[in-house]
């Protein structure tokens, strides 16, 4: 069977929802930068949901993890034992194929903020505005 068979059966519906969901994905990085195999992060969910697979549902898991992992800058390592009491006995652990660094993307995003101030109808208070601001406010309370 394919990863995209897989995929596209009923277990393959029951696991994906697991695999893609962000907060499953930060927790397989986590185990990643730890120099854990990314599955140990998601044995315990999938065993929950779907009961048990057999070792070549199992490998396609693992390359469904890799398929998850790769565009978030994440690259095959080596393989290791998965902990006791996590589903898999084995599995891959990852590396960040370059170290996390400012992106083009966040250039971008910071260039697209940085022209939405621009555009407003007031300059944006500086922090010392701010303080003296508040200042004046409390001494006006008392």
């Amino acid at each position: 069977m394919s990863l995209d068979q897989f995929k596209a059966s009923p277990l393959g519906a029951l696991i994906g929802p697991i695999l893609n969901s962000e907060q499953m994905i930060e927790r397989m990085e986590t185990k990643s930068a730890s120099d854990r195999p990314a599955v140990e992060a998601v044995g315990k969910d999938i065993e929950a949901r779907v009961g048990s697979l057999d070792d070549e549902q199992k490998k396609l898991v693992g390359r469904w993890v890799k398929e998850v992992l790769a565009p978030r800058g994440w690259r095959p390592d080596r393989k290791g034992r998965v902990a006791a009491g996590n589903f898999f006995s084995r599995g891959t652990i990852y590396r960040r194929a370059l170290p996390p660094a400012v992106s083009e993307d966040g250039r971008a995003r910071l260039a697209a903020a940085q022209a939405l101030v621009r555009r407003l109808p007031h300059r944006p208070m500086g922090s010392d505005e701010l303080v003296s601001e508040r200042h004046r406010a409390f001494d006006g309370e008392q």
